[in-house]
Order: C-alpha cells, then structure tokens, then sequence
C-alpha cells in the first residue's frame, strides 16, 4: 500500500504542476475557455459550479484509473479499491495544487482565501473530508475481497 500512496502522491504533483500552469492564479477554470454547469445539484454535492475542462479531467483519469483491468480480471472488489484511489487521489492533486502554486502555498490554504473552497471543517474544505471517508469507506470494503 505505501508504493501506491507514493505514486498517487508524485501522479498528483505532476497533475497538480500541469493545471498550475493552466489555470495559473486562476483556480477551478476560472479564466479557461470552457462551459460551466452551475445548477442546484452541483452545488449540493460539491459546493460549487462544475466546469467542462474539469468534467473532461474527472473522466480521463476515472479511466487512467480503470487501466488495469484491461490486464486483469474485473472483480468488485479491485473496482471499489480502484475508486477509492480515485477519490483519494483527487484530495492530494488539489492540496498539491495550493502547495505548488506561487500565488498560494500552504499559508493561504485557508476559509476565506479560496473562493471556490466556500464550505470548510476542521480546517479542510468540506469537500477533501467527503472525499476522503468515501475513498477511506471504499479502498476498505474493496480489501475486503467484497
């Protein structure tokens, strides 16, 4: 489990330095070309307008994260481990993000400091806690050999 956790944190900082110098300043496509959804729903489940350059992000590595399964066989199991990684995952490419990026760094990773992070508890965004018991609750129940 710890050579995973090692890639998932250098994939995550090579993402993370990717989008930096895409979105620059700018988190969450802010100044990006693209098409946003900003509906009810979207701002249930997680707090903010989705946008396409993200949508289209989420799906290319949902599938870099399924890559293994054309080796192997599908089982439940090795998919629920596999999603959650991918939850997971996405919690460390964004906090990399804030580390990584200049215009930020750890001392602005705060309430109030990011506008699209609006919903914060015990010092995280809401959404890194959601993330992560639900990436925790699956890579559990995935070993679990479901």
């Amino acid at each position: 489990m710890i050579k995973i956790i090692l890639y998932l944190i250098l994939l995550a900082a090579i993402h993370a330095k990717l989008e930096i110098m895409i979105e620059g300043k700018e988190g969450w496509a802010k100044s990006l070309p693209c098409w946003r959804l900003n509906v009810f729903i979207t701002k249930l489940i997680i707090g903010k307008e989705i946008t396409g350059y993200h949508i289209y992000l989420m799906l290319m590595f949902l599938l870099l994260f399924h890559s293994p399964f054309l080796f192997l066989n599908w089982t439940l199991s090795g998919e629920l481990f596999v999603l959650g990684l991918f939850y997971i995952y996405w919690i460390l490419e964004d906090f990399m993000w804030f580390i990584e990026n200049k215009h930020y760094g750890i001392k602005s990773f705060k309430r109030g400091k990011i506008s699209w992070h609006q919903r914060w508890f015990l010092g995280l965004p809401v959404s890194y806690l959601i993330s992560l018991i639900i990436g925790i609750s699956l890579l559990i129940i995935g070993r679990l050999n479901v």
